[in-house]
């Protein structure tokens, strides 16, 4: 009996003895709170899709919380994509109605697109819910700047600078309102404090640099912002502010380089490609300017300038094949646009004579 009972302990080993399969070590669920300190973190050293990605997974995670949204439209906004900016702002308007800052993110991407009475409209619905909010205060600022109403844009601004006197959006708008009303120098001084307060933003630079080079026509000045706007964050946008500035200082091989790197870093950024092909014409490139300038006229759409078109008629003419026959069309929209273009008429003369 006790040889029959040694047999079954054998064959029946206690579970504690029997090897078990190894099994992975648990991954602790990572926290809506941890993805938003990766977003700060990430926006520090300019990693803004990074950043962008931080956030949408706290969006993943709490898709009744508009604050994620309300970010990425912002972040869109400074990289200049107005769609994906005004998409998010809008999907966190959706999420919370009556969030003032989701409103005065959706409000100021109108502004930008242009649909100024819609964005004034949105604005003054968040002032209802926030009325001593600096962010809503100051989009209100910036869109009554857009629409020249000056004496209330100044009110708005000096109240959201009394509530809150380092907030990057109110120091950037107060810059603003200067720039619209032609005070180019007390811009410059307050785009300057917006930089003190945020450093490392590199299209508070680049819209100093636009002070510098429209407003007071200091092109070295300009391309100093312009580069430092470059040196923060490499990209589309900077590249050809800084490429284009160096086109007007008079210097076509330089701003071929850097536009070149402006079209690698976004073949669809539109300014980049005519920019490109305007300099490339400056060289009397013209077999490379034509594709440049046809391919930013049309990514531009309706927002390409009458030079920018006039310039791939004259392009298409000039070229060591002329092609009339391509050249005509650019003409005749150029001359649409302002029947008494000088360089769109030789353009034409040149084609009937020959």
């Amino acid at each position: 009996m006790v040889a029959v009972i040694a047999i079954v302990l054998y064959e029946q080993q206690p579970a504690w003895l029997t090897a078990r399969p190894l099994q992975p070590t648990p991954v602790p669920t990572r926290s809506a709170i941890s993805f938003l300190a990766d977003a700060d973190r990430l926006l520090l050293v300019q990693d803004y899709e990074g950043a962008m990605s931080a956030y949408r997974e706290v969006a993943r995670l709490e898709p009744d919380n508009p604050e994620p949204y309300t970010a990425i439209a912002d972040i869109q906004l400074m990289l200049r994509n107005f769609d994906a900016s005004f998409a998010a702002a809008e999907r966190a308007v959706q999420i919370a109605p009556e969030d003032p800052n989701a409103l005065a993110s959706l409000s100021r991407i109108l502004d930008w697109r242009g649909e100024y009475e819609l964005s004034i409209q949105r604005g003054l619905e968040a002032l209802e819910y926030a009325p001593d909010n600096a962010k809503v205060l100051a989009v209100l600022g910036e869109a009554y700047s857009d629409v020249r109403n000056f004496p209330i844009a100044e009110k708005y601004l000096a109240d959201a600078f009394e509530i809150d006197p380092n907030n990057v959006l109110v120091l950037r708008n107060l810059a603003y309102l200067q720039e619209m009303q032609g005070e180019y120098e007390e811009a410059i001084r307050l785009y300057d404090q917006a930089i003190a307060a945020a450093p490392n933003r590199f299209d508070l630079y680049l819209e100093k640099g636009r002070q510098y080079e429209v407003g007071l026509l200091d092109l070295e000045k300009a391309d100093e912002n312009y580069t430092k706007a470059v040196e923060l964050y490499q990209s589309a946008l900077t590249l050809d502010a800084q490429g284009y500035g160096v086109y007007n200082l008079g210097d076509p091989f330089r701003a071929v380089n850097i536009l070149r790197k402006a079209k690698a870093a976004d073949p669809e950024y539109g300014l980049a490609r005519v920019h490109l092909g305007m300099a490339y014409y400056a060289l009397r490139n013209y077999e490379d300017a034509v594709p440049e300038l046809e391919a930013g006229v049309k990514l531009l759409g309706d927002e390409a300038r009458i030079e920018h078109i006039y310039s791939l008629g004259l392009a298409y003419i000039y070229k060591e094949d002329p092609e009339c026959d391509k050249a005509i069309p650019w003409l005749q929209r150029a001359l649409e646009i302002e029947p008494e273009s000088g360089p769109a008429l030789d353009g034409l003369a040149r084609c009937r004579s020959s």
